[in-house]
């Protein structure tokens, strides 16, 4: 198994869960919110593709989704934990529906998610000797 079928793995479990937060316990997503989703699902269906149909993975494209999807949920969890955070974003993306532990949050768990992606996309390649 190579380290994308690991992001594979990663990507898809981010996407079912946020599915399962909107689609059945019914969590209205933020904008903010919406913008990790499209990052996370472009990069699970473009690893599904890729892999399923044997072709190479382009490492520049998964990169650029995983770090730009980062830097929005690293935003989003800033944003979480400021005083005054709701002064920088008013639709929403403040309103914490799961806290588990004191600080799991639902933006926490797409930071985590895209910090892992993140290690495996730039994890270096093993070279044959």
């Amino acid at each position: 198994m190579s380290r994308y079928h690991f992001m594979l793995i990663v990507s898809a479990i981010a996407t079912l869960g946020s599915l399962y937060f909107s689609e059945v316990r019914g969590f209205i997503p933020c904008p903010l919110c919406w913008w990790q989703r499209l990052f996370m699902y472009t990069t699970a269906f473009y690893l599904i593709i890729t892999l399923f149909r044997n072709r190479p993975v382009d490492a520049l494209f998964v990169r650029l989704y995983v770090g730009i999807g980062w830097v929005v949920a690293a935003y989003h969890v800033v944003l979480e934990r400021l005083p005054d955070g709701e002064a920088l974003c008013t639709n929403g993306c403040l309103i914490q529906w799961v806290n588990y532990f004191g600080f799991l949050t639902i933006p926490m768990m797409s930071l985590i998610a895209f910090t892992l992606l993140l290690i495996l996309a730039f994890y270096p390649n093993k070279q044959s000797a």
